[in-house]
């Protein structure tokens, strides 16, 4: 009987050891190509979600689009942020005058064709948002709400000012963290 107890708490223990290491160690790839614009966003998500949800945060910066989205593709790339602008080139269509039209058109292509949902625009004219992998939505639901927290709070005048004051990779974190902080965000 000791026997039977004893590997039952065994079988236990490492249960619970295994399901509470799936959390440790997880890393959200973040991935920009290397433009300041997206670089202040980047931080931005970054460290919003590292300061709200504990999980580390990586930004990949690619030299170009093309390598980017190869990243996507591959699984090496969670989380991107994107303009409709880029994104209807991506899909090979011409630029449209009509902000919402192109936001939703963009938005359904992507989700059919590349397998990527597109949150909350930000920034206005730019249109910028952060675009997760349908694999990173199942593994993080609470994501969307939380990075949707900056089209509330960032427009376009705004960003541009906060672009302005960025002339450096020190110096674009922390303008973000203090733009973040200000806000009560983070």
């Amino acid at each position: 009987m000791k026997r039977i107890i004893s590997l039952c708490i065994a079988i236990s223990f490492f249960t619970i050891a295994q399901i509470s290491g799936a959390c440790v160690g997880k890393t959200i790839h973040l991935g920009i190509s290397n433009a300041a614009n997206e670089q202040l966003l980047a931080e931005m998500a970054s460290l919003l979600i590292s300061e709200r949800t504990g999980s580390s945060v990586k930004v990949d910066v690619y030299k170009d689009s093309k390598e980017l989205y190869n990243a996507v593709r591959q699984g090496n790339v969670n989380v991107i942020i994107e303009t409709t602008g880029h994104a209807l080139e991506v899909l090979g269509k011409r630029k449209d005058t009509g902000a919402s039209s192109t936001f939703d058109y963009v938005k359904s292509e992507y989700r059919k064709n590349l397998n990527m949902i597109w949150l909350e625009p930000i920034g206005g004219s730019q249109s910028y948002a952060s675009v997760l992998t349908v694999d990173t939505l199942s593994n993080y639901p609470a994501l969307p709400k939380l990075l949707n927290k900056l089209s509330g709070v960032l427009n376009s005048d705004i960003y541009s000012k906060l672009l302005k004051s960025v002339d450096s990779s020190d110096k674009t974190k922390k303008v973000a963290k203090d733009f973040l902080k200000g806000k009560k965000l983070i």
